[in-house]
């Protein structure tokens, strides 16, 4: 799958793996941008608070994780991903899209939902570490996949050139994070 077949995939599956209903976003333009296309809006309005909850999950490691690597790995993923939401909030910004989460609690691959913050806050040790991990792992190859939609079928090059950063970081943590049985 191509172009925009892929694009209009994307879209689909970000869409439809909520519980949200209603038409697709439209089209938003940004001072002196592109046109944001469905594409745009849709990756925006996912990976901005899935890369926020998987940020909010790596820094309680310092203090709850048991294993030094885990630990090591959460602090990997903290300053990257403090940099990269920020640009993901400017883009959505210019987009003139709503900061509010549409997702919230939705069960999504790859989206760390305030239930599993929740868990985290209560889990301790070996069971922190495990659940974390896994969250992070399924964030970092999810971002790379959705990514992968948006660098092909969106329309603004500044938030096509940040899906690439995104994929890049995504692939970074998947080889960094450890195995945790």
């Amino acid at each position: 799958m191509r172009g925009p077949a892929l694009g209009a995939a994307v879209v689909a599956l970000i869409l439809g793996g909520c519980a949200t209903t209603g038409p697709a976003p439209g089209p938003a333009a940004g001072p002196g941008t592109a046109a944001f296309n469905p594409t745009d809006v849709a990756w925006l309005q996912l990976v901005v608070p899935m890369t926020a909850n998987a940020l909010v999950a790596a820094r309680m490691a310092p203090d709850r994780a048991s294993s030094t690597a885990v630990r090591a790995a959460a602090s990997a993923v903290v300053a990257p991903s403090e940099r990269l939401l920020k640009r993901l909030e400017s883009a959505r910004d210019r987009a003139g899209l709503p900061a509010s989460d549409l997702h919230s609690g939705h069960r999504m691959p790859g989206m760390v939902t305030p239930a599993d913050l929740t868990a985290l806050r209560t889990d301790g040790g070996a069971e922190f570490d495990r659940r974390l991990i896994a969250l992070l792992r399924a964030h970092a190859a999810q971002v790379v996949v959705l990514a992968r939609g948006e660098q092909t079928s969106g329309a603004d090059p500044e938030t096509r050139a940040l899906a690439g950063e995104l994929s890049a970081e995504g692939a970074r943590e998947t080889a960094l994070l450890p195995t945790v049985a």
